[in-house]
């Protein structure tokens, strides 16, 4: 497979934070207005990396043999041990085999996104997470096995509109780069959101781990969300904790 140098010292620097083998990630194009002008969003994985060539299984969409093809600009998502990163790429070559896949050429930096980048405040309450289906993060072991990956039970740390901080039980299958569904009550009302293990973080408490899931787009109770995170800051200023 033919590969192409990353443009400068920089972009080398920055191969090295990008993911693994078989890590779960995410790549953003825009079509052309002959499919509708949208931009869209697709899961795939890493094939392989070498600095200044990143592959990934070229993901499936209506178009795609008309669209993509060596130029096209891409971008490419993905949960680190910092949070979520982006990179803008260009399509460098388009290999069509059992696993079709495309090697791409970084065309920017690494960028760490501010996920959560909304106010956070204190929250509390049960939560249930539970593995979303189709994850490609699921071991495909357990699944060939009929290993059935359990419902579990966390606690709520903090909200914001764009993510929750929860602690749950050390050893279970949410680790980095899983997607979850978490589903609690707020404000007395449930709500359910799918989001992604950003961040897993030690606990005072040596039995659980915290960890920090950014929600998917779109959010539904983005406005629920939005408007719990502003009446408990309100409320922490009256009571003169700011």
């Amino acid at each position: 497979m033919a590969r192409r140098a990353a443009p400068g010292a920089e972009l080398s620097r920055a191969a090295a934070q990008w993911p693994g083998l078989n890590h779960r990630v995410w790549v953003e194009l825009q079509m052309p207005d002959t499919f509708g002008g949208d931009l869209i969003r697709l899961p795939t994985r890493v094939e392989d990396a070498h600095e200044g060539s990143l592959v990934v299984a070229a993901p499936s969409f209506r178009g795609d043999l008309h669209v993509v093809a060596p130029g096209l600009p891409v971008t490419v998502a993905w949960a680190g041990a910092r949070g979520q990163s982006r990179q803008e790429f260009l399509i460098a070559e388009v290999v069509r085999r059992r696993v079709s896949a495309w090697d791409l050429a970084p065309s920017s930096e690494v960028v760490v996104e501010q996920r959560r980048r909304y106010a956070r405040v204190p929250a509390s309450g049960s939560v249930r997470l539970s593995p979303v289906e189709g994850d490609p993060l699921q071991r495909e072991a357990d699944l060939a096995d009929g290993v059935v990956e359990p419902v579990l039970e966390g606690h709520l740390v903090d909200l914001s509109e764009g993510g929750s901080a929860l602690s749950v039980r050390g050893g279970s299958w949410l680790r980095l780069g899983r997607l979850v569904r978490m589903s609690f009550e707020l404000d007395g009302a449930p709500l359910d959101q799918v989001g992604q293990v950003v961040r897993s973080l030690d606990s005072l408490d040596p039995d659980l781990v915290e960890v920090v899931v950014a929600f998917s787009e779109p959010v539904p109770a983005a406005d629920r969300l939005r408007r719990f995170v502003m009446q408990t800051q309100i409320r922490q200023r009256r009571g003169g904790d700011r």
